[in-house]
């Protein structure tokens, strides 16, 4: 009778552990963010757009292989604000294959234009000059 209640006992601690492991390799932990990100967005003239629909894109490693996306307009002196974004990794997954990084691109008008930002970089864009044309963003 001793040792069946040993080992239940062990099982039972063995199965303790093997769900702690298992709950550390997949639980979510910060791997960096891409910044809150202001940009102003004016004409080939330097005039202030506003109104027009610009598109934040990030990935985030836990959401591997999905693009997150955010879309905003732009105020009226031509301003848009994108918030901080969070990104998180698990363990289980190793190492981020992407660093953090974001790309904005908007269209309207029958304007065009784009800014991207990496970790590397020591500035975000903030300001982007639209170019004539249609949208080539799909």
């Amino acid at each position: 009778m001793a040792r069946i209640r040993k080992a239940l006992k062990l099982s039972l601690m063995l199965l303790v552990v093997i769900f702690l492991i298992a709950g550390v390799l997949w639980y979510p932990y910060g791997s960096g963010s891409v910044p809150e990100w202001r940009i102003h967005v004016v004409d080939t003239d330097g005039h202030p757009v506003a109104g027009i629909r610009a598109n934040e894109e990030w990935f985030d490693p836990i959401d591997e292989g999905i693009t997150s996306v955010d879309t905003q307009r732009t105020d009226t002196q031509g301003f848009v604000v994108f918030p901080k974004r969070s990104l998180h990794n698990r363990l289980a997954l190793g190492t981020p294959r992407y660093r953090p990084g974001a790309h904005i691109f908007m269209c309207g008008h029958e304007q065009f234009g784009q800014a991207f930002w990496e970790e590397k970089d020591l500035m975000m864009v903030g300001r982007v000059e639209l170019k004539r044309g249609p949208c080539p963003f799909g």
